[in-house]
Order: C-alpha cells, then structure tokens, then sequence
C-alpha cells in the first residue's frame, strides 16, 4: 500500500508540469498565427526575388 501512495504522490506532483486543453488550444491558434505569417513573408520574399531577377535579366 505504501508503494501506491508513493506512486500516486509522484504523479500529483507531476500534474503542475503537464499542459491542459486550454493550453494546448491556445498553442494550437498561435501556431496557426504563425504558419499564417511566415507562408506570407515566404510569398513576398518569392516575389521580391522574381522582380529583381526580371529587372536584372531585361536590359
């Protein structure tokens, strides 16, 4: 019995560490935030790239 008790001690001090629904949603939007941002700032740079090879490229 007192292995148990020490098995479910440890575990209850575990549970403050470990990331709840909330946050895992709140990590999911913020991620999504991202990928958002970055596909667009990889658009720009694609073509910001492309107009200065055709201004380089033309004479």
């Amino acid at each position: 019995m007192a292995s148990m008790e020490q098995r479910v001690s440890f575990i209850e001090g575990k549970l403050d560490s470990l990331a709840t629904k909330a946050d895992l949603a709140e990590l999911e939007s913020r991620l999504i935030k991202w990928m958002v941002g970055m596909m667009f700032a990889a658009i720009a740079a694609a073509a910001s790239i492309a107009l200065l090879v055709q201004r380089l490229i033309e004479p």
